[in-house]
């Protein structure tokens, strides 16, 4: 199963981008409404100590404290309140409590009463912060940050303290209206969150672009494959980064090694077949002796094993010199060597003038090594020449498969006798001369290369019809 190093590499980069950016953007929007609020409590503390100084200058007249606080706080329904709540402790005697000590003559005891006194800032117009109470006594300057609603219904900002001084305990709850500043918070998160968004989208942008520019050389390497593949290059370029260098030399030596070894392999068979020639003509000579005209039985034994021995060896030999699915160095032309194998087989069948009509794109090319085409088509056509009339129609496809057609209009095949026509040394006619090797070879052919073959009768001329298709990957 294959998979795309290009599109792997883009998702790692996009999950890892989209991470970072939503963690950024979630530090980004948590900070910043915490330092807005914390500046905000920190000047409520401010205007918290300031109500404490104004509560302790004057204990006897508190009131005419808080007239020279700030004016926001004068203003009804301002969005700045305050509240202050302050219990005086007093120690009386009582007349038990006295006679007790006397009796025991211990020190008298002090009981402690509170005297509440609350005050409001006028712009609360004699409402009150809501928040909860603390039951459990407070340590002195403790301050605790709330959030509540205020008089309007609006969100606010409450910070309680809680002072000690001079026999009273003193709470001041100072609020303030944060909604302009959450609207203001809200549109900068808006247009932080759309800032993001777009520096994100060119981050891709730049960084699928730097992948892409990245892999060029491993796209160049896999177009000098198919190069290397149909015969265009006889190796690969080592011009490419250090990364792919040796994989690059490897393949190299590879393809040199495979073509080394198929032109050994094709050269041995070829100087086989010429040593093998000259026995064999011998072989046949004899057999044609005047001597063995009284040995009838010799004769014909000796003709059919030489016969026989025959197309052994072009079976062998044919079968043997298949390149196959190894990729030679050389690959079919088909503007140069079809014409040339057309203009040979005109020139071997000159005397019947057979027309042969090749319907093939200019433009074509395949991987497929040259000598076994030229094998192929070399056996077809010959066969189709053999057997036509006056007219063989050629036609090359490729499409999903590279497809071969070839039909002549000859008598024919019976319907019954097609599925024997591939048997090697099988002659349907023997009024035609020939070893009836040539269709079994193009089996051996096809069968290397995984393809297919079908005979049947030509719905246009009558006789037989060809069809080949070969997979193109």
């Amino acid at each position: 199963m294959s998979y795309s190093l290009l599109r792997r590499l883009s998702l790692g980069s996009f999950f890892s981008l989209v991470s970072a950016f939503i963690l950024l953007w979630l530090l980004i929007h948590i900070s910043v409404q915490y330092l807005i609020y914390d500046y905000i409590y920190n000047r409520l503390t401010h205007d918290s100590e300031t109500l404490l100084a104004a509560s302790i200058k004057n204990p006897q007249h508190i009131e005419n404290n808080f007239t020279n606080i700030a004016n926001v706080y004068q203003q009804p329904f301002s969005g700045h309140y305050y509240e202050i709540n302050i219990f005086k402790k007093n120690k009386s005697k009582s007349k038990s409590t006295k006679i007790q000590n006397k009796v025991t003559q211990k020190k008298p005891q002090s009981s402690i009463v509170k005297i509440p006194q609350k005050f409001r800032s006028r712009s609360l117009w004699d409402q009150n912060l809501v928040y909860k109470k603390q039951q459990k006594k407070q340590q002195n300057n403790q301050q605790i940050r709330l959030k509540t609603i205020g008089p309007m219904q609006q969100p606010l900002l409450l910070l309680v303290s809680h002072y000690y001084d001079n026999g009273y305990e003193i709470t001041i709850a100072v609020a303030e209206d944060v909604t302009a500043i959450n609207e203001a918070i809200t549109q900068f998160k808006i247009k932080f969150s759309v800032a993001v968004i777009f520096i994100l989208i060119i981050l891709l942008s730049m960084q699928m672009w730097g992948l892409k520019k990245g892999l060029t050389p491993l796209r160049q390497l896999q177009q000098d494959l198919k190069n290397l593949e149909k015969g265009k290059i006889t190796h690969l370029d080592t011009y490419v980064p250090i990364e792919l260098n040796s994989l690059v030399k490897e393949i190299n030596q590879l393809h040199s090694a495979l073509d080394v070894k198929l032109s050994r392999h094709r050269n041995a068979l070829a100087d086989l077949a010429h040593a093998l020639k000259k026995p064999l003509t011998v072989l046949q000579l004899l057999s044609k002796d005047e001597q063995l005209i009284h040995l009838p039985n010799i004769k014909a034994t000796l003709t059919k094993q030489t016969e026989i021995t025959n197309q052994l060896i072009h079976r062998i030999l044919n079968k043997a010199r298949l390149a196959g699915k190894v990729k030679a160095s050389s690959v079919f032309d088909f503007k140069t060597d079809l014409t040339e194998l057309i203009d040979t087989l005109n020139m071997m069948y000159q005397q019947r003038n057979i027309t042969i009509m090749v319907n093939c794109a200019d433009n074509l090319s395949t991987t497929f090594d040259r000598e076994d085409l030229l094998e192929l088509l070399g056996n077809l056509l010959d066969n189709a020449f053999k057997w036509a009339k006056s007219t063989v129609i050629v036609t090359i496809n490729q499409q999903q498969d590279f497809s071969i057609n070839v039909e002549d209009d000859g008598n024919g095949i019976p319907t019954d006798k097609l599925p024997y026509i591939p048997q090697r040394g099988l002659r349907l006619d023997e009024t035609v001369a020939g070893h009836g090797l040539g269709l079994g070879i193009v089996d051996d052919i096809i069968e290397h290369y995984e393809g297919s073959i079908n005979y049947q009768t030509s719905p246009q001329l009558g006789g037989l019809r060809v069809s080949i298709s070969l997979p193109l990957k």
